[in-house]
């Protein structure tokens, strides 16, 4: 059996912290750890408000 490489791309996920449903639109993405120590914020699509709303990396 193949063993996962520990490398400096992890994936996360990207959770929404705005408006009424806040919490509920998650995103998941890979990041790389050497490059990007702080938490990871965007601006996605949710599909509930139907807006562009930030999106913050989840522990």
């Amino acid at each position: 059996m193949a063993k996962k490489k520990e490398g400096a791309r992890i994936n996360i996920k990207l959770v929404s912290v705005e408006g009424p449903y806040k919490g509920k639109s998650v995103y998941v993405t890979s990041k790389n750890r050497n490059n990007t120590k702080e938490r990871l914020e965007l601006k996605k699509y949710c599909k509930y408000t139907k807006k562009h709303i930030l999106h913050r990396e989840a522990k």
